[in-house]
């Protein structure tokens, strides 16, 4: 597996994954027919737009299998004054789940973190039905903190739950935590 930076070549590689996965996680959250329907050309719209006129402060990964992406992290790095860095999107193909892509994924991403919004945390939002997911972030140190509710693009009005990294000891471990504020 290799993880690296995204690139604008890599835009319709990562809505595939984006709505596979949505396909996957979402199945009875959001509607049959957003899912089976618009949701490859919606999220195919959302890549290329994130790659042509990227946000101050975005940051994309992916990882890749046999020169294929497999998963991808997508955060915006000092998003919010209380919670810091915010972690988007964080997807990995199905058949890929369980062999820690997700965790190298967050690892890179808490790690520019660290280094370019020194002092900050980082979160992000989960479904509260996705209950692999919240066990997921739960195992790598984040903290429930705050609920609220997403109107998805197939219109309807979910709960979601805030999670928070307020330190990145539970994903980069005790030695890159001193290293990073000693400096």
């Amino acid at each position: 597996m290799q993880i690296r930076l995204a690139t604008l070549a890599d835009a319709e590689a990562i809505a595939h994954v984006h709505a596979e996965s949505w396909r996957t996680a979402y199945r009875g959250a959001l509607s049959d027919a957003y899912l089976s329907g618009p949701i490859d050309a919606e999220r195919t719209q959302v890549w290329r737009e994130r790659f042509a006129q990227p946000p101050g402060g975005q940051y994309v990964a992916v990882a890749q299998i046999d020169g294929r992406i497999a998963g991808f992290v997508c955060a915006y790095g000092g998003d919010d004054p209380q919670w810091g860095t915010f972690i988007d999107n964080l997807h990995v193909l199905p058949e890929h789940k369980r062999h820690g892509i997700g965790v190298r994924l967050m690892r890179m991403a808490a790690s520019w973190s660290a280094q370019a919004y020194p002092g900050q945390g980082m979160y992000l939002w989960v479904l509260e039905s996705n209950l692999p997911a919240r066990a997921f972030y739960e195992r790598i140190g984040g903290e429930q903190v705050e609920r609220g509710t997403w109107t998805p693009p197939d219109g309807s009005s979910l709960p979601k739950l805030r999670y928070a990294w307020r330190d990145f000891s539970g994903l980069l471990g005790p030695h890159h935590q001193r290293a990073s504020r000693a400096g």
